[in-house]
């Protein structure tokens, strides 16, 4: 698959002047030093600010209401930008403070490995220049991209990967939500419900990044397209192009399942964790899920019984009605000869993938009402079928996801019926 599946340079998103990225740049300069590293032009010609001048939120302001002969972001310089040693420094402190990421490092052979090559990385400026921002606007999504970083290049070890792809990984990891950096942050602020619009602006983020990255000959294209394809799953449901397996580069293989993990291995959830192993087979690269689990030592188990009393019973309504739904509407969809078009014939893989999950959970899926009986006398199958019916939920809400981005794919009448299809997958029982 080409980069950008079949789209030209022009297709790429403006990223030099994007009004939240410079923001975040700005209210960095309240905090740290942000100067003018050469003499700043208007396009017309018209000098606007010497080099070396501090840029405060003032000068900020008069820069945007020109059209700059070279870009802001070329034009400026960080003071304490981040460097390969502050990398290094990082990772000490995720293997000081994170149990599960400093076991799969012990397990690789060599734990320290991983920090060397984070101290002696090389970092060109389109990098050094966005990890900067990040480390002081976006501290959470910085401390979580060195985590990915960490994560990926303890699978790269395992797997052997070649020392000269290593350097690589890291800084695609690295940089896998640079071009969250250009997304509104309130759309991204803890809490907030990312509406159907909305999404549609979080989805772009790794164009974004590709787009930034590819500015740069120091930056091997292999790293963009990690970057751009960190979303991408193999059964066609990632973002943000549908790639499918073989279109995935190895690279950005490593990085999704790495991405995908840490927020699992952060909340030291093993149930969790060996359901995204057993789930994710179809989505991400079975070997490499392999590498995961044998990394983190994950027993084959169902999670243990929590704390509290768990009611099974309004998941298991709202799938036993999504099931029932889903029946009537392939049976239309097949009488229409809609199933042989490419346009939803996805649907039909992902229905098969959940009904799937809840046979390898030991359940009939054409009887959901019978598993609540089954579960009652045996907390253990209790905690399992919670696992099972949460990842599920999470399953539903990506589909009704991947519905809206293939949006412009449907004709007005299977537009119709992907939206009812939508509202079924996102009702609550």
């Amino acid at each position: 698959m080409d980069a950008l599946n079949g789209s030209d340079a022009n297709a790429l998103p403006e990223v030099g002047e994007n009004p939240h990225y410079l923001q975040a740049v700005t209210d960095m300069g309240e905090r740290h030093e942000v100067v003018a590293q050469s003499d700043i032009y208007a396009a017309n010609g018209v000098k606007l600010i010497s080099k070396g001048t501090q840029i405060t939120p003032e000068k900020f302001q008069q820069l945007i209401q020109h059209k700059l002969r070279l870009s802001f972001d070329r034009s400026i310089a960080l003071g304490d930008p981040v460097q390969a040693e502050d990398l290094a420094r990082q990772a000490s402190l995720v293997l000081d403070t994170h149990a599960v990421i400093a076991k799969m490092t012990y397990r690789t052979g060599d734990p320290l490995a991983v920090k060397h090559e984070l101290g002696r990385l090389a970092l060109p400026f389109p990098m050094s220049q966005r990890l900067t921002v990040m480390r002081s606007e976006r501290p959470q999504l910085f401390e979580h991209s060195v985590r990915t970083a960490m994560i990926a290049f303890a699978l790269a070890q395992r797997m052997k990967l070649p020392s000269s792809e290593l350097p690589l990984l890291l800084q695609a990891a690295l940089c896998h939500d640079i071009g969250e950096l250009h997304t509104d942050p309130q759309l991204l602020a803890p809490g907030h419900k990312i509406g159907l619009e909305e999404r549609r602006f979080v989805h772009v983020h790794p164009v974004t990044g590709y787009s930034i990255l590819s500015s740069s000959t120091d930056i091997s294209p292999k790293v963009g397209k990690a970057v751009l394809q960190h979303h991408e799953r193999g059964d066609g449901s990632g973002y943000p192009y549908g790639a499918l397996a073989d279109e995935i580069t190895p690279l950005a293989r490593i990085v999704g399942i790495a991405e995908a993990s840490d927020a699992v291995i952060a909340r030291l959830d093993p149930g969790r964790l060996d359901m995204m192993l057993r789930v994710g087979r179809i989505r991400f690269d079975p070997a490499i899920l392999d590498v995961l689990r044998d990394l983190i030592d994950v027993p084959h188990t169902a999670p243990s019984a929590g704390s509290g009393e768990y009611d099974a019973s309004r998941q298991l309504i709202r799938l036993a009605n999504l099931l029932g739904y889903w029946a009537a509407l392939a049976h239309r969809l097949h009488e229409h000869a809609a199933s042989s078009s490419s346009s939803v014939s996805f649907l039909f893989a992902r229905m098969r993938g959940i009904k799937n999950l809840i046979l390898q959970a030991g359940f009939d899926p054409d009887d959901v009402q019978s598993i609540v009986a089954v579960a009652e006398g045996d907390p253990g199958i209790l905690m399992e079928l919670h696992c099972v019916l949460d990842e599920i939920d999470w399953l539903l809400q990506d589909l009704a996801n991947e519905i809206d981005r293939r949006t412009l794919q449907f004709d007005g009448a299977t537009l119709s019926t992907m939206d009812d299809l939508q509202k079924q997958l996102r009702t609550d029982a």
